[in-house]
């Protein structure tokens, strides 16, 4: 009798909880979709894959609870809601399988001298496993090392680098924004520039090819949203006494040197091009996306796989993160996830073969009038604040 007593309970408390779940994932997919710089809009890019299991769970709670004793017509409202959630997560997600077309072609070329490989690491500021890094670049050997987040006591934990990587851009700094870049190919005319903040620092320079062809390349590392404004940011402690408690960074300033780059990119004209880093955004987001056509540039990832390198400090909220973007003059030789070796970050490695025939210039990404103003909005914006 008791037992009869508990059944309506529990089924109305299943009714209560899955629809409370299934309005939570719902909203968490619908508010991507405004163009806000909000941060706590904005990481809600991030998790897609995990909201996708979430709804599938919700969505077989459901069926559970239609064979037990049948849903409600607002119920059903629910499921249905939830089910065009899980298509719209599922088609964010879906170009990075390799159920999908590549976007870069790989690689056919049998000229070696128009290789260029790339390690991109974000070290993260207090680890100290430097010979782990080293150890790596040793048995990985690649032509460029790009690192975010490096201070005064990793520039000289790798000095011994500058042997075989004579060229270099240095810029260490204690706010984890420092960047440094060794290279063994020619750096030509490299800069060190400030492009929206004036303690976040990004890297351009034309690289010389073994072959003699100039790539230009752009190294990255913008500022993520959902951070405290007061954090890692020497010129706004001065204005700590001007921002309200817990004030967290929007993703205005990320999205306009993401917006400067891509447009730099574009200026360029039909040149070969390369855009690395970590770029705190995910592969699949809207930023990313805008960026990718209004520079024309084309991600490896698409076709192949996920490649998550963040954070390595949780099995289940992982994201990709760390980036090479590259323009249509390439095919792609390979493309690695490392092995963790100390920071949050997993080190990313991609090699990348020069070949102007790669991808037509009609196929590449193209940016429409709206994406154009959607860009200079957003350089703008973050350029005020």
């Amino acid at each position: 009798m008791q037992t009869k007593m508990l059944m309506p309970a529990l089924h109305a408390l299943c009714q209560l909880l899955l629809g409370l779940l299934a309005l939570v994932l719902i909203c968490v997919t619908l508010l991507p979709l405004l163009r806000s710089d909000a941060w706590w809009i904005r990481i809600l890019d991030f998790p897609r894959i995990q909201f996708a299991v979430l709804i599938v769970l919700t969505l077989m709670g459901y069926i559970a609870l239609r064979s037990w004793q049948g849903l409600r017509p607002w119920q059903y409202a629910l499921t249905a809601g939830a089910g065009i959630a899980l298509l719209w997560q599922l088609t964010a997600i879906a170009p990075y399988t390799a159920l999908y077309p590549k976007e870069m072609p790989a690689s056919t070329a049998g000229d070696v001298t128009n290789r260029i490989s790339l390690l991109i690491y974000n070290v993260l500021a207090d680890n100290r496993q430097a010979q782990a890094l080293l150890d790596l670049i040793s048995d990985t050997d690649p032509d460029l090392i790009l690192l975010s987040e490096p201070n005064q006591w990793w520039l000289e934990h790798l000095t011994s680098l500058k042997d075989d990587y004579p060229y270099t851009l240095l810029q260490p700094q204690e706010n984890t924004y420092g960047m440094l870049l060794y290279s063994r190919l020619e750096l030509v005319a490299p800069e060190i520039r400030f492009l929206i903040e004036q303690d976040v620092p990004s890297f351009r320079s034309d690289v010389r090819l073994r072959s003699g062809t100039l790539v230009t390349l752009y190294g990255i590392h913008p500022r993520p949203p959902g951070l405290p404004r007061d954090e890692d940011d020497n010129i706004t402690q001065v204005k700590k006494s001007e921002q309200q408690q817990g004030e967290r960074e929007d993703s205005d300033k990320r999205d306009a040197e993401l917006m400067l780059v891509a447009k730099e990119v574009k200026k360029l004209g039909d040149v070969p091009v390369i855009v690395a880093g970590d770029f705190n955004d995910v592969a699949w987001s809207h930023t990313t996306h805008l960026f990718q056509r209004v520079g024309g540039m084309l991600d490896p990832r698409v076709g192949r796989g996920l490649y998550n390198t963040y954070d390595t400090r949780s099995r289940i909220l992982r994201y990709p993160l760390d980036h090479a973007f590259a323009s249509r003059h390439f095919g792609l030789a390979e493309l690695r996830r490392l092995p963790d070796i100390g920071s949050d970050h997993l080190p990313f490695l991609v090699v990348f073969d020069y070949d102007p025939n790669a991808v037509k210039p009609e196929d590449k990404p193209k940016a429409d009038a709206e994406d154009e103003q959607e860009a200079s909005e957003a350089i703008k914006k973050g350029k005020a604040r």
